[in-house]
């Protein structure tokens, strides 16, 4: 282990740039509770219970380990608590890229990038199922349980490249038998991650593999998330058990949950903020509501003040949009989030259907690109100000973004003689049937149709699939599943900024993500081209300029077909003030929004 401290370390923290942000939030957050300020959105008073109207009828995850869902990390922001956060941004999603000390006090880093020391915070403790102070250790074990075959961390793939020896550990820990706790905790206690050592109650090391400039980024993720293992050994990850004594690293805990009913956060009685320079806790409780079963039940909540926010509303309705946007409504709020739907091509090797082969031309990628009419997609969105076309991998909000279309339409709307000229050069004079799944909510509903009636023109035949949500996934994973083309591709970045990593150095890259393994929409794609540049950009200390190369690469080839960008659209009621965008979920920021009057 090379961590001893000399000149050439770099430390972080408290006591460099950062401490004067840090010391405008602590004033603004000392003592036990939050006071009243005056802003530039007036005066702010702690107190109140935020209610929140889920569309889902229960959250996809409260545990730390397996949450990898926007709406589950809005959550869980308010009940964890990680080494480094972003705190947030009152202007635009893309403003919060701030990496900012939150367990972690302070860091140093070695000369060459690969050692980190981090100096935890004395005096803060959990709440809920355990009461005493959170130390070091409770972040190797947290780590540690990433790797538990019966429910591993869901981006796993970032800390193969992040942890000295975790790789290693993951595979001994594969071959404890599933559905036995005691087996599991038996190997967390004989084995150890070797880059994740506490040499004290205070001091965590982390050892990685190579220098990577989004690394502190990687560990504001909701998974880095210290845990007691005294308690969360006891449960089988994000079973009803391990919700209903969750241990509270944040300022709220769990104080009732009942699925299907509401999920009730406290807020901590006497919650140090001086110890959280981030989360302001304004509000006394925050309750989610499950019990509203459609998009209009969930706004209607909204518009009648039974609610404040929305929760598993991925897009508000188009007639809702139209009528906030048109009347410039302060109470929806808009941002763009760097978020993006697309078409996934089944490029599995053992898939042999008409279809998929002939996808591997690149003339039909290329015909398919010009046959889809971005406009009436965009329109079916609720208009700009849902969503606007794209026609590249890297999104607006991300490092290395350099608007670019390899394909472009006269006014988006789409070009099918020319799908139909590239679809005759390549052997399909006559068109193609493609197998079309998706996933059946509204919005997708609404992509299906629209791309399956202007596809027609460019010789596409869309044989329509739906799939219900909870299968949605694990039938793309399946080799032996029939489609050609998903209809339902999408994803938000991980965090804003900095996280070009996840596309073009993970879910792209053949090496990070091998044929589909690590990413939710089961890509298999292969560029040496893309994987030499990712390599470059890792360590890099300008990795923005070898990322938009990539782009432009990738992009051209189409491992697959960008539809549009999506813009962020939350509706809140009137009583909600000081509106805080939060990086990871892409959501309100529970922690830092207030309610009028603290009512």
């Amino acid at each position: 282990m090379t961590t001893a401290r000399t000149s050439r370390l770099r430390r972080y923290g408290l006591g460099t740039a950062a401490l004067a942000a840090a010391t405008i939030l602590l004033a603004a957050c000392s003592g036990s509770a939050p006071v009243n300020r005056g802003s530039e959105t007036g005066e702010i008073t702690a107190g109140g219970t935020l209610r929140v109207a889920s569309l889902a009828a229960d959250m996809d995850s409260l545990d730390p380990l397996t949450g990898y869902d926007t709406n589950a990390w809005a959550v869980q922001r308010a009940i964890t608590r990680q080494l480094v956060t972003f705190p947030g941004s009152t202007g635009e999603l893309r403003d919060d890229t701030r990496s900012t000390p939150d367990l972690a006090e302070s860091w140093e880093v070695s000369a060459d990038g690969t050692t980190y020391t981090f100096h935890l915070r004395d005096g803060v403790t959990y709440s809920g199922a355990s009461t005493r102070e959170i130390v070091a250790r409770d972040f190797v074990y947290a780590i540690e349980r990433f790797c538990d075959p019966n429910k591993q961390v869901a981006a796993i793939n970032y800390f193969h490249s992040a942890f000295v020896g975790f790789t290693e550990y993951c595979a001994e820990f594969a071959k404890v038998p599933t559905g036995d706790l005691a087996a599991s905790k038996a190997f967390i206690d004989t084995h150890e991650i070797s880059g994740i050592t506490a040499p004290d109650d205070r001091t965590l090391v982390i050892r990685t593999p190579a220098k990577a400039y989004d690394f502190l980024d990687i560990l504001a993720m909701n998974f880095v998330t210290p845990l007691p293992e005294e308690v969360a050994s006891r449960y089988f990850g994000d079973s009803l058990e391990f919700r209903q004594n969750f241990a509270s690293s944040g300022p709220y805990r769990i104080d009732k949950y009942q699925p299907g009913q509401h999920l009730v956060l406290k807020k901590v009685e006497g919650y140090n903020h001086d110890l959280d320079p981030v989360r302001k806790a304004y509000v006394d409780e925050i309750v989610v509501d499950f019990t509203a079963n459609s998009e209009d039940a969930v706004v209607q909540k909204v518009q009648a003040g039974e609610a404040d926010l929305t929760l598993y509303l991925d897009v508000p309705p188009r007639a809702t949009l139209q009528q906030y946007s048109s009347a410039n409504d302060p109470r929806l709020h808009t941002s763009d989030s760097g978020a993006a739907n697309f078409i996934v091509l089944n490029a599995k090797p053992e898939v042999k259907s008409p279809g998929a082969t002939a996808l591997r031309d690149p003339r039909v990628r290329q015909a398919l690109a010009y046959g889809v009419n971005k406009k009436n997609l965009v329109q079916g969105q609720g208009g700009p100000i849902a969503a606007k076309p794209n026609g590249q991998i890297v999104t607006s909000t991300l490092l290395g973004h350099q608007p670019f279309d390899p394909y472009p339409t006269p006014d988006h709307a789409g070009d099918p003689v020319r799908a139909r000229r590239l679809l005759a050069e390549a052997g399909y004079p006559n068109g193609i049937a493609l197998d079309a799944v998706y996933r059946s909510t509204a919005q997708f509903e609404s992509i299906a149709v629209t791309l399956k009636e202007d596809l027609a023109a460019a010789g596409f035949t869309l044989n329509l699939i739906a799939l219900p949500g909870t299968e949605y996934q694990s039938y793309l994973q399946n080799p032996t599943s029939r489609y050609d083309v998903s209809l339902s591709g999408s994803f938000t970045p991980d965090w804003q900024g900095r996280s070009t990593r996840m596309l073009l150095g993970g879910w792209l890259n053949s090496e990070a993500a091998p044929c589909g393994k690590g990413n939710v929409n089961a890509i298999c794609y292969s560029n040496r081209q893309l994987n030499d540049l990712a390599r470059q950009a890792f360590p890099s200390d300008d990795p923005g300029r070898l990322w938009a190369e990539a782009d432009r690469i990738v992009s051209s080839d189409l491992p697959w077909i960008p539809l549009f960008e999506k813009r962020k659209n939350l509706l809140t009621s009137d009583r909600v003030t000081n509106w805080t965008w939060s990086s990871l979920p892409a959501q309100a920021d529970y922690t830092n929004i207030a309610l009028r009057d603290g009512r």
